[in-house]
């Protein structure tokens, strides 16, 4: 889809064998004096069934207010405020509903990764905030480059060196997160990005990367093409997860 003028955005989700799809996504334009503004999220939920998919869809409404709330803000005339500000207290809110609605009944310990990109095209860069082993890939004309750490106990040994690559990907805890959404205390990850033209943001869940490494992934001019194609390859794998991916690329 083209949101505005040298911008393509893309998004699929699908739950593959599983019955309900706890994953959820967001990609949201705003249009502004200044510029485009981007939101761009995936989250993957947990807890059960019914409150996986509250848990990561609370996130994700919880995030897209507080972008157009910073849009308002904007066509306002208010001083401008670093993305990485709005993200972290976009990310904080996030983090309160989904502690809120775990209070209700049936609701209890949910929890949902979270990996969202602010993008201000006038700035030429965005904010990356991001909790959970969902993750962000930077993509462009020289691959793809990750920009996420995964927060789980399997990714925590991988880097001390007790796992191999090859024993992370097998182990029985590797979809252990060490920090989620929901959980007391979360901490996010922000970074910022820069975007050059024919780059480009791609944010993916487990269910994917999961079963398609990225060392396979190819994203055409077709972007939207391109991440149906990487989905309907997880689910020839066995799909035994949702799988989604979204992406922004600068033409």
């Amino acid at each position: 889809m083209r949101l505005a003028p040298r911008f393509q955005a893309a998004a699929v989700s699908h739950a593959g064998c599983r019955q309900n799809n706890e994953d959820f996504h967001r990609v949201l334009h705003l249009s502004l004096l200044q510029g485009n503004l981007f939101l761009l999220a995936v989250a993957d939920g947990m807890g059960g069934l019914e409150a996986g998919e509250w848990a990561s869809k609370v996130a994700i409404e919880a995030l897209s207010e507080a972008a157009r709330a910073y849009g308002e803000h904007l066509k306002e005339g208010r001083p401008a405020v670093g993305l990485k500000r709005v993200m972290e207290k976009a990310l904080t809110l996030a983090q309160r509903r989904v502690e809120k609605e775990a209070e209700k009944p049936g609701r209890k310990g949910m929890g949902t990764t979270l990996t969202a990109l602010l993008y201000a095209d006038w700035l030429k860069e965005g904010a990356l905030g991001h909790i959970g082993d969902s993750r962000a890939y930077l993509f462009g004309p020289g691959g793809f480059r990750r920009l996420t750490e995964d927060h789980s106990w399997v990714a925590e040994r991988l880097k001390e060196g007790v796992l191999t690559r090859t024993e992370a990907e097998r182990h029985p805890y590797r979809n252990l997160l060490t920090r989620a959404l929901g959980l007391p205390e979360a901490r996010f990850d922000l970074l910022e990005v820069r975007l050059a033209p024919g780059e480009g943001v791609l944010l993916v869940t487990d269910g994917l990367y999961g079963l398609v490494p990225e060392e396979e992934w190819r994203l055409g001019k077709d972007l939207q093409g391109s991440l149906e194609a990487l989905v309907a390859e997880a689910l020839r794998r066995g799909g035994d997860d949702n799988a989604t991916a979204v992406a922004l690329r600068v033409e």
